[in-house]
């Protein structure tokens, strides 16, 4: 496990933040814990359905080996609690009453309906931040319709510009859209447990999945009429407003390149008339902003084409960054894995699991010198921390935390 170093305290070290979240809100909780929060990740009595979602570390299904959960879940501790049951409900509100911030994915005023909503909580834990992540928001006419990552990727835009021309629309890959949703999300707690810290008073953070997906993709969706009367389409690899855009074969795999601004453009066109002889793409006709170039999107594809085919992806890829120029390999997951960069970097850590077998994971999505990143802890097993919790700090007593064990209320 990545050593936890006592001269350098964690961001958010002191902070209690309970999770009753699914696929679409883990990702907020675990950016709060891989910065040092005490996130208690609580899951149904016998384990949370994410712990199903494939693949599987070594490709043998069980609930301690997803993937997606292992990685969505590291520094948390685990407890199981029934918050459909009276004494789950009354739990769940002493261990509310501990937390800075609870991070909650459930149908909007499911909480209200169990009595457990916000301004419940609140009663006895004014400073107290919850965040709800739905489809549509709390408020709102579309606010009980189901949602899913691909339906908020579809109503956000980005499917419509995702494939080729031709073709139907082709999904993101992972779960951009929750994704993104949990990042906001982790945003705004932030901000509101600032804004708690200087007044005392907590707020409700309410997270549409739809709004996020519709602010992130201002280049395909809706956004790019506002802002410059375009309606996107479907280019394959390429993007719409960045002309030249695409990956392109090199002799022994591909690169993505990307031009957007004119100086960008001149210097990849004296490349390739270097490489090349081509005269014409020193045309001025291709000078300027991209909008200049989107009629002659195919002929400049074929122009990079002719240079990318005579080269190697690392000789395409160094030589671009040598001219300043935003290309990049095509990796596999596997490259990905093995790439120069990201282990100069140091990107990926060990994470020690029970029985002394390690896994590598992807690092710090950002590096704090006074107060790193780090991952204290694997994922929890299911009910790992029970005992610890409930009688430990909540102080429940031996004959109650046996009695909501076999009503599996735990």
């Amino acid at each position: 496990m990545t050593p936890r170093l006592a001269q350098s305290p964690a961001a958010l070290a002191g902070r209690r933040v309970l999770e009753l979240a699914d696929d679409s809100g883990v990702y907020c909780g675990k950016l709060f814990a891989d910065m040092g929060a005490d996130v208690v990740k609580i899951e149904a009595p016998g384990g949370d359905a994410t712990r199903g979602i494939p693949p599987f570390w070594g490709d043998v299904p069980h609930p301690d080996r997803s993937l997606f959960f292992l990685y969505t879940n590291t520094s948390k501790r685990g407890v199981t609690l029934d918050v459909t049951h009276p004494d789950g409900r009354r739990v769940f509100e002493r261990l509310a009453a501990t937390a800075d911030l609870v991070i909650e994915t459930l149908p909007p005023g499911r909480l209200d309906d169990l009595g457990i909503g916000y301004e419940r909580l609140r009663a006895s834990n004014p400073r107290l931040v919850l965040t709800s992540i739905t489809g549509f928001g709390q408020t709102g006419p579309h606010r009980d319709f189901r949602s899913s990552n691909l339906v908020a990727e579809a109503l956000g835009g980005a499917l419509y510009v995702t494939g080729d021309a031709d073709d139907p629309p082709v999904t993101l890959a992972g779960s951009q859209a929750h994704m993104m949703a949990s990042v906001t999300a982790a945003v705004s707690s932030m901000i509101a447990l600032q804004h708690a810290a200087v007044t005392g008073v907590g707020q409700h953070v309410d997270t549409s999945v739809q709004e996020v997906m519709l602010a992130i993709t201002h280049v395909c969706g809706v956004g790019k009429w506002l802002d410059d009367h375009l309606i996107p389409r479907r280019m394959g690899t390429s993007l719409f407003a960045s002309v030249p855009s695409g990956a392109y074969p090199c002799t022994d795999g591909l690169v993505y390149l990307m031009v957007n601004r004119p100086a960008h453009w001149q210097e990849l066109a004296r490349w390739i008339h270097e490489e090349t002889g081509n005269d014409a793409v020193l045309d001025p006709l291709f000078d300027g902003p991209s909008a200049n170039r989107i009629p002659h999107r195919d002929l400049l594809d074929h122009y990079i084409g002719e240079l990318t085919a005579r080269h190697t992806v690392a000789h395409v890829y160094h030589e671009g960054q040598r001219r300043h120029l935003a290309i990049t390999p095509v990796h596999t997951a596997a490259a990905v894995a093995d790439d120069p960069h990201l282990e100069a970097r140091r990107f990926f850590v060990d994470v020690e699991h029970a029985g002394a077998a390690v896994v590598r994971y992807p690092g710090a999505p950002y590096r704090h010198a006074a107060t790193p990143w780090r991952i204290v802890r694997p994922a929890p097993r299911v009910g790992e921390h029970n005992v610890e919790i409930y009688r430990d700090e909540l102080g429940l007593s031996e004959a109650e935390f046996d009695a909501l064990r076999v009503r599996r209320v735990i």
